[in-house]
């Protein structure tokens, strides 16, 4: 018989769908999908991992276990981004033939790389740490204005940071504030509907747990 899944064992997996969740992010966002003739990046895929794992997170177990997966996921996130580094800079074997195919895919430039940090501390931080202050307003009570108050502040944040940095003086200011707030608007709506269909009853599932 399977034993059953407690707190611990469950905060384990959150943990490691959150660290995969930003480094698949940040090597598929290179691509963009044609949203209703809008650009989105393919990172949106995971907006639903990401979102169900940080409210998961930060409800069950608090805003200090929120900041220690954060921070996990950051560091996880730079060690992957110096082997893609080292492995670029590594001579090829004769035999290998797709250099130009691994620098277009995992060669991000410093700039790029740097707003996206950026942007995740900002981003994580700044909604894990509004969920966990209007927990202790609140209680139990009102859990939808919490992932979603927390969402609206955290993706603001984080695409503008990102935006801003990555593509300040590169783009016109227009098309850097268009991919703010469609970027935004499209994962705010998916926290929304992500909370009506799943959060909020994988939340209460997990509060439920055993210790």
């Amino acid at each position: 018989m399977l034993k059953k899944t407690t707190k611990e064992q469950l905060l384990v997996v959150c943990a490691a769908l959150s660290v995969m969740s930003i480094i698949v992010s940040n090597v598929i966002t290179n691509k963009q999908m044609d949203f209703f003739n809008f650009a989105l990046p393919c990172g949106t895929l995971l907006v639903p991992v990401d979102y169900i794992m940080g409210d998961l997170i930060t409800e069950v177990y608090g805003y200090r276990t929120a900041k220690n997966v954060i921070l996990v996921a950051f560091f996880m996130n730079l060690l992957a981004v110096i082997f893609f580094m080292l492995t670029l800079a590594l001579p090829s074997f004769y035999t290998f033939t797709n250099q130009d195919a691994f620098v277009a895919v995992l060669g991000s430039t410093p700039r790029i790389l740097a707003a996206s940090f950026a942007a995740f501390i900002f981003g994580s931080f700044a909604n894990a740490k509004i969920m966990a202050i209007m927990h202790v307003r609140d209680g139990e009570d009102k859990l939808a204005w919490r992932c979603i108050a927390s969402t609206i502040v955290g993706e603001m944040l984080d695409m503008s940071v990102f935006s801003v940095l990555a593509f300040g003086g590169v783009l016109p200011w227009s098309i850097i504030f268009q991919m703010i707030w469609l970027n935004s608007l499209v994962k705010i709506a998916i926290e929304c509907i992500l909370y009506a269909l799943a959060t909020r009853h994988i939340i209460k599932w997990a509060k439920g747990l055993d210790a």
